[in-house]
């Protein structure tokens, strides 16, 4: 779901020089996209790879929480990050072209606080807050290793 927001609010072919200054922006301000809301991007040196990874992290919008009030589930502290390799970290011939090349390289989506989530509670405040329609008609494509130095 936070993919389809990013994807809808940069262009697959935007550059990534533009589109990470977007995304700052876009954190700096909380800005809202539908579902979600972004609330923080930094960057932090990775101790085993010694390489900076960026951190993106999202909630859920406001819209979004009280679209499903009467659930009585609090998912106001619901936090996620993508993580994506730094750009200049990344050797030249294995650098992406565009943004949408840059969003398949997402390292790691983590889950903050995890263990303080019932998932079925939070899937079924999902389930009734999203609609995932559009993405169970998409036909499932095979990811493809490598397909961004292609």
């Amino acid at each position: 779901m936070s993919l389809d927001e990013i994807a809808s609010f940069i262009d697959y072919d935007e550059t990534i020089e533009a589109s990470l200054y977007k995304l700052d922006m876009a954190a700096r301000t909380r800005h809202i996209i539908d579902a979600v809301q972004f609330e923080d991007m930094w960057q932090s040196l990775d101790e085993k790879s010694q390489t900076f990874d960026i951190y993106i992290s999202m909630r859920l919008s406001p819209m979004t929480l009280a679209s499903c009030y009467h659930l009585n589930h609090d998912m106001n502290g619901l936090e996620w990050r993508f993580v994506f390799p730094r750009y200049d970290d990344l050797s030249k011939n294995s650098r992406p072209k565009c943004f949408g090349e840059y969003l398949a390289l997402n390292k790691s989506v983590q889950i903050m606080d995890i263990e303080n989530y019932d998932i079925d509670i939070a899937c079924e405040f999902l389930d009734k807050a999203y609609d995932f329609s559009h993405h169970k008609n998409k036909p499932i494509i095979p990811r493809q290793q490598g397909s961004a130095n292609q």
